[in-house]
């Protein structure tokens, strides 16, 4: 189980460490066209069903984490874990409150581009720190 679980986080912060560098890189650099399309998404009723299916496979994957975070113990892994959940219920929480979170967005469209630039700097930088973390998991 120690074997599998070391795996286990290895694969999850290299891929999310991937993704996150790689979306934080084309938020940076599409960052108009990324606030449009987001303003866009904003004038609807519902949140786009994406933004669902992220938040999904984001908890699918978060959960095998949380398990594995104890086999053997780690408070690393654990920590990581307690915040991906976090993060899973933020992000539900402004899905569950889209229409004011919607009113939020059009009321902010002149800036919204710097906000989505902010966003593609915290998700290089997360990135970043998984590859750190993957890094000192292989190493012990």
């Amino acid at each position: 189980m120690d074997a599998f679980s070391q795996k286990w986080f290895t694969a999850y912060y290299l891929a999310l460490g991937t993704l996150l560098i790689c979306y934080g890189l084309y938020l940076i650099v599409k960052k108009y066209q990324v606030a449009e399309k987001l303003a866009k998404a904003a004038e609807y009723d519902k949140p786009p069903q994406v933004f669902k299916s992220v938040l999904k496979y984001f908890l699918l994957f978060t959960i095998p984490g949380l398990i594995l975070s104890f086999f053997p113990f780690s408070w690393v892994e654990l920590i990581f874990s307690l915040w991906c959940l976090l993060i899973v219920f933020i992000l539900g929480q402004l899905l569950i409150q889209w229409k004011s979170v919607a009113t939020q967005i059009l009321q902010m469209r002149d800036v919204l581009h710097k906000k989505v630039q902010l966003a593609g700097f915290n998700f290089l930088s997360i990135g970043i720190v998984l590859y750190m973390l993957c890094y000192v998991l292989i190493k012990t």
